[in-house]
């Protein structure tokens, strides 16, 4: 089933704000989203129409799409319907996922230069034993068998094969210890990694501040605003936590204290929460939390870039004297042949 993407849902609840805002109301609002995107779009806006012709709330008409929208949306606008406040949280969830576009874009800006750095050191290397072989062919040498594939071709797609298992492995581990796959202990490593690990607390935490921000100010009840927080970080570490929380919650604890009994959450999270809730503006605390972890996942992020920068220089002066070494054999090979005698007979 497809999902709408959060470039979409960012556009839509502004949309759906602005029309508000304007006096429109949400039937003739949401007819307007059955005419434009791609045809997944309009066949789910239609979806929705229908469940709002139909008599139903927005949130159940939305859920009708079978998975479409993401859990939060489902949450804030059912929380805004009932409290009165749909303006509000569709204004929000604008907001909302026009930082998370934001956020990603950065993201992705930010490790562009790393991943072209690693690609063109990955076909580096397998041009280089290309290139070796022919030339130790060139001087009637025996090449060297890389990969003890018999032959040139076949040691270079070797080669590429082992670097494709290896990031398919890679991929299966990252996705699996994010999910919980392995049990905890992977992402437990993880977050001890230097740099690497603070990103990851960095982005989980944004998350799970902004959503509890928008979960508190939009009404919800306390057991549904740390349940929705918790599975906003996409993170199995935390998400494993909600049964916990729930039950701490239920029998009367704070958020500060109900999330600090897991020792699983960062003190300076708890002290936003903490602050937050002494002074009664947990949602805003909450905002300037997310923020904050934003700022400094992408400085992270940057570091990261830097560092990937430096190691593709090393790996770069490390081929070009690889390939020196084996140019200055085989020139010295040359030698030796040429003077030896008869030589030139």
């Amino acid at each position: 089933m497809a999902k709408i993407s959060q470039s979409q849902m960012a556009k839509l609840f502004n949309r759906l704000a602005t029309s508000y805002t304007a006096g429109l109301d949400i039937r003739s609002a949401y007819q307007r989203e059955t005419e434009i995107g791609s045809p997944s779009y309009r066949i789910n806006a239609r979806e929705v129409c229908k469940g709002l012709k139909a008599g139903k709330p927005l949130a159940e008409s939305m859920a009708l799409t079978d998975g479409y929208f993401p859990e939060l949306a489902l949450s804030v606008v059912k929380a805004g319907e009932a409290g009165g406040r749909l303006e509000e949280s569709f204004s929000r969830l604008g907001k909302h996922y026009d930082n998370l576009v934001k956020f990603r874009n950065n993201f992705l800006a930010a490790i562009a230069w790393p991943a072209f750095e690693l690609v063109f050191a990955i076909l580096l290397i397998g041009g280089l034993m290309a290139i070796c072989d022919s030339v130790f062919r060139t001087m009637e040498k025996e090449p060297v068998n890389w990969l003890l594939m018999g032959s040139t071709m076949g040691n270079v797609i070797a080669y590429f094969v082992l670097v494709l298992l290896f990031f398919i492995a890679l991929a299966i581990l990252v996705m699996g210890t994010a999910r919980g796959w392995f049990g905890t202990l992977p992402m437990r490593l993880a977050m001890r990694i230097p740099l690497i690990g603070k990103t990851v607390i960095a982005l989980a935490m944004s998350r799970f501040a902004w959503t509890l921000s928008v979960a508190e100010n939009a009404g919800m009840s306390a057991i549904e605003s740390a349940d929705l927080a918790l599975r906003a970080t996409d993170n199995f570490f935390y998400d494993r936590l909600r049964p916990n929380v729930a039950k701490k919650i239920r029998s009367g604890e704070s958020f500060y204290r109900a999330f600090k009994s897991t020792d699983s959450i960062p003190e300076d999270v708890l002290i936003y929460i903490d602050n937050g809730e002494t002074a009664g503006q947990l949602s805003e605390t909450m905002i300037r939390c997310s923020e904050e972890l934003q700022q400094r996942a992408e400085r992270n992020l940057k570091a990261i870039g830097t560092i990937g920068f430096i190691l593709m220089l090393l790996m770069a002066a490390g081929l070009v004297l690889l390939i020196v070494v084996f140019a200055m054999s085989g020139y010295i090979g040359i030698l030796n042949d040429l003077s030896k005698p008869g030589a030139f007979r």
